[in-house]
């Protein structure tokens, strides 16, 4: 089950949860089924078009921001 990441179009409440294909995720704080589904880190585009750069200080493969913090 993946995890994803919501804001509440009634309260404005942020939150992650496990959704299953046959779920309907709702709010904890109202309970309300009115989302809006955030993109994750790694479902983002790249800034400007480009692709992200690929760390040097730590683990080779990783994009900038997610190990050393070494990178531009």
């Amino acid at each position: 089950m993946p995890i994803y990441g919501f804001a509440c179009k009634s309260c404005g409440h942020e939150f992650e949860t496990l959704v299953r294909a046959s779920d309907t995720p709702a709010c904890p704080s109202c309970a309300g089924e009115d989302l809006d589904q955030k993109l994750s880190l790694i479902a983002a585009p790249a800034k400007h078009g480009r692709e992200a750069p690929v760390c040097e200080g730590g683990r080779p493969g990783v994009s900038c921001g997610m190990c050393c913090g070494t990178c531009d």
